[in-house]
């Protein structure tokens, strides 16, 4: 048998949706691995009567402006209103709004529906998505933003600012995990050094591994393992970007991708081991 490039190393993984995939792909280059899942295994829980209502305020009237920031949100708010007869109505409503797409899942959940994007944000990070808008006279243009699991008020509030009538339309909420003994346990071998890598892919896992070391006194010590020994993998560079208000150093792939990101804590570890 050959060589296992991360045989003798522990890597933690914070991810509800996939975990055994990406335990699996983790274990076959020889990594024990530790599964501490920072939010609920069943996070998308939709708000069926408060999405109906989104939905109708996206009717009352024309849209400008399509911002689809993911594919599991695009197809979620599709399939929901499918359920209650109104998705003829708001595919065709979408149909004449310039779209703009933050990756090619979003492209792809679009494109199902037989809606075209305009645009796709080379680097799929919603900033870029909002710099392209950069310029644009956007006074009493209706934007629809498409939220996905966290607030994007802050975005929103950029749009107002230059003078967009934004509609935010929340299909989802990323719920907290039902028993946070897990991620306690992992956020103690992390302060302990006893991980090599601890990987991320989504910035609610991001926050929610932040805000329980805070609730435990042990942020700083976190911060200072993730600056030192152990490396923080993130799936992406908007995962990666949750990092910043604590100046955590991560690395991730060039595409945002499972297997990427499992490359990714390969190539890391192995270098500096």
């Amino acid at each position: 048998m050959p060589d296992l490039p991360l045989a003798g190393l522990r890597v933690g993984i914070t991810a509800a949706r996939k975990a055994a995939e990406q335990q699996a792909l983790l274990e076959r280059r020889g990594a024990e691995v530790v599964w501490a899942p920072a939010l609920s295994t069943d996070p998308y829980r939709v708000d069926a009567e408060a999405l109906g209502a989104m939905t109708a305020e996206v009717l009352a009237k024309p849209v400008d402006l399509l911002l689809g920031t993911t594919g599991i949100g695009m197809r979620t708010w599709f399939h929901a209103t499918e359920a209650d007869g109104t998705l003829d109505d708001l595919v065709a409503h979408l149909a004449g709004a310039e779209t703009i797409a933050r990756g090619p899942k979003t492209v792809g959940a679009l494109r199902q529906r037989g809606l075209r994007e305009d645009w796709v944000a080379p680097s799929e990070e919603l900033a870029e998505m909002v710099e392209h808008l950069d310029g644009r006279d956007l006074a009493g243009r209706r934007v629809v933003l498409q939220e996905f699991g966290q607030s994007l008020d802050e975005t929103a509030a950029v749009l107002r600012e230059r003078g967009a009538d934004v509609v935010v339309v929340t299909v989802y909420r990323v719920e907290d995990v039902d028993d946070a003994g897990p991620l306690r346990d992992l956020v103690r071998e992390l302060v302990e050094g006893r991980l090599h890598a601890v990987t991320f892919t989504s910035p609610p896992a991001v926050r929610a591994l932040m805000g329980l070391a805070e609730a435990e006194g042990l942020d700083d010590a976190v911060v200072g393992a993730f600056g030192s020994g152990t490396v923080a993998v993130s799936v992406g560079p908007v995962t990666a970007a949750a990092f910043e208000p604590w100046e955590v150093p991560t690395v991730f792939p060039d595409r945002s991708r499972l297997a990427a990101m499992v490359k990714c804590v390969e190539a890391e570890l192995v270098a500096r081991r």
